[in-house]
This record gives C-alpha cells, structure tokens and sequence, in this order.
C-alpha cells in the first residue's frame, strides 16, 4: 500500500502563493485607487485642493497679475509654503521673463544639465506662462510633491512636438528636492490639452 498525500499537505502548496498573490495585487491595486480616485482630485487627473472638514470651500488667493501664482488654502497651510512660493515663482518669472540665469537657480542640477541655454532660449522664445495655480504640497521623505495647473501660450511652432497649438493648459506634479535651506525642482509629471 503505497501513502496518499494529504489534502491539506496539497491544498498549502498552491494556497499559499495564490494569497500571497492576490494580497499583493489588492495592496498595488489600492495605491493606484488612491492616486486616481483622492477626493482631492478634479476628474481628468488635474490636480486640486483637498475637500475641508467643515464644508466651506478652500479658497484660492488669486492675484490680480496673471502671471503671478495662486495658490489654494491647501498649499497655504504647509510649513514649507513660503519656499515653495519663492521657488516656483521664480521659476515662471524666468520663463516669462527670459532670464536662463533666473531659472537656474530654481530647478536641480540634473534638469539644468538636460538643456543647453540655447536650447532652453528657443524653446520658451514664444511662451508667456498664466494662470499657475498651487492646490496643494506634500510631503515626500525630506522632498515634496507640488500639485498645479498653469496655461502656456506660445508660437505653435514652439509648442510640444505632440501638440502644436498655440495655447496649452497642463496639470502637473513638480518633484520639489530638498537642497540647502530650501528646495529645488525636479523633472515634472505632467498632463497637457489644448485650451
């Protein structure tokens, strides 16, 4: 008479792995609701500010300049707000303005290193950039995560060779790094459409 398995010998061998499987998949599959579906979300991935316990509405401070970047109550309340502000205001000040040395001073080394200054001139020779509003920041390790739309207008011909329009509104998530007493920004994650 030779031995049988046991059932439940057999049942743990595929068991297992199968719920290790489907945790797995379950945990991956909540962080990407998590990201898609925040409350704090507008539909279409746009970024915006997130909802207030006590039903009044966030608010954004808007300015009178369009060039000038709003920002949401959301952003407003975090301690690292006032780099945050000089920093990506900065940032639109050098493109609007055409100052390459401005902007320098306000993105990583890695994405001054991504351009030449010539190449950075004639890709914003036509753009004015308008409309930037902050919806919030969040804190990633010792960097952040700065959530914004902002429109850009441009010659179509110094538009995104995948969209060759002349007016562009984007949402993005610029990676803010820590360096020094403040922080720099990084390669952006974006959406764009035309206006």
């Amino acid at each position: 008479m030779t031995p049988q398995a046991s059932p439940n010998r057999t049942t743990l061998t595929w068991l297992i792995p199968i719920t290790l499987l489907v945790a797995v998949c379950a945990m991956v599959g909540g962080l990407i609701a998590r990201q898609v579906y925040a409350a704090d979300r507008q539909p279409a991935g746009a970024p915006s500010a997130p909802a207030t316990d006590s039903g009044t509405p966030t608010t954004t401070t808007s300015p009178s300049n369009p060039k000038t970047v709003a920002f949401r109550d959301a952003a407003r309340s975090v301690p690292q707000f006032g780099d945050v502000q000089n920093a990506i205001q900065n940032y639109f000040n050098a493109i609007n303005d055409r100052k390459y040395s401005l902007w320098k001073t306000t993105v990583t080394t890695r994405v001054v290193q991504s351009q030449t200054q010539e190449d950075w001139a004639n890709g914003y020779k036509t753009t004015t950039d308008s409309d930037m509003t902050v919806y919030r920041i969040e804190a990633n390790g010792d960097n952040l995560d700065v959530f914004g739309t902002f429109t850009s207008h441009q010659e179509p011909a110094n538009a995104p060779q995948d969209l060759r329009v002349g007016c562009i509104d984007w949402a993005m998530v610029w990676p803010f790094v820590r360096s020094g007493n403040g922080y720099l920004i990084d390669t952006p994650s974006f959406t764009k459409k035309a206006c």
